[in-house]
C-alpha cells in the first residue's frame, strides 16, 4: 500500500511552501509519527510527521517550492 505525503495548508492565505530538508533519505525505512520533512511557508517552518510506516520515495527535493496539496513523497508500506 502507498501513502502520499502531501503539503498541507497551514493557514488560510498559504498557497505554497519551500521544502527545506528531509530527515530521511530516499529509500530509507520510516516509522509512522517520526519527523519526516521540514517545510517553510510564510517564514514559518513546520515539520511534517510520517503518516505511515514503510519505505520512503522522495518526489520533492530541498529547495523546491511547491503548491499546497502537492505530493512531497510516497511511503510504500510493508506487504504482509
Amino acid at each position: 500500500m502507498e501513502t502520499e505525503v502531501r503539503l498541507p495548508q497551514f493557514g488560510m492565505g498559504m498557497s505554497e511552501a519551500e521544502v527545506m530538508q528531509w530527515y530521511a533519505a530516499d529509500g530509507d525505512r520510516v516509522e509512522e509519527g517520526a519527523d519526516l520533512v521540514e517545510v517553510e511557508a510564510e517564514k514559518a517552518r513546520e515539520v511534517l510527521a510520517a503518516p505511515a510506516s514503510g519505505t520512503l520515495r522522495i518526489t520533492a527535493q530541498p529547495g523546491d517550492v511547491v503548491e499546497v496539496r502537492t505530493v512531497l513523497g510516497v511511503i510504500v508500506g510493508d506487504t504482509p
